[in-house]
């Protein structure tokens, strides 16, 4: 579930990282994602999908597949291995999110949000890292690689559509 928490804050950091500048639209990809325990590291990657001011979409690839959509306060969680789908709503406020970004020394965005310092990396004013501790202390360091800033992005990318069989679990 942090993953979906990391996705709805990139989302937010995305935007203000960019609030003072240029307007940014969309952002498009790839990632690669560590999460360091006591005892191991585990590594996944995929695709990532946002587009402003509230959408956004995680298409993990390995090492297992899952889908993570978010439209407003509305979010999914699709696991194909299990033919399901977690459907329900997101009580974070994107605006409180933007709010409480504040630029570093070191020209990284951080802000607290939910008990958890989340810290953005900006690369020649692109975003290019995310990192923070979750709540069983494992670190997670999320890379973007390959990153398109104000491609154009249908809205049909972030809309769920069920593949036949799938077990809806709607959790309002």
């Amino acid at each position: 579930m942090r993953e979906f928490f990391a996705c709805v804050i990139f989302a937010g950091f995305f935007s203000a990282a960019y609030g003072y500048g240029e307007h940014i639209k969309t952002l498009e990809a790839s990632f690669t994602q560590h999460t360091k325990s006591q005892d191991s590291v585990l590594v996944y990657s995929g695709k990532l999908y946002i587009k402003a001011p509230t959408k956004a979409k995680w298409v993990y690839e390995a090492p297992t597949k899952k889908e993570l959509y978010v439209d407003g306060d509305k979010a999914t969680i699709y696991e194909p291995f299990l033919d399901q789908a977690s459907v329900g709503k997101t009580k974070i406020d994107f605006l409180e999110i933007l709010r409480k970004a504040k630029k570093q020394h070191d020209d990284t965005y951080s802000t607290d949000f939910d008990g958890t310092r989340y810290v953005l990396t900006l690369a020649n004013n692109i975003p290019s890292k995310l990192t923070f501790t979750d709540e069983f202390d494992n670190a997670v360091e999320i890379t973007l690689h390959n990153v398109y800033i104000n491609r154009t992005i249908s809205d049909d990318v972030f809309v769920f559509v069920p593949p036949a069989g799938t077990d809806i679990i709607r959790q309002y």
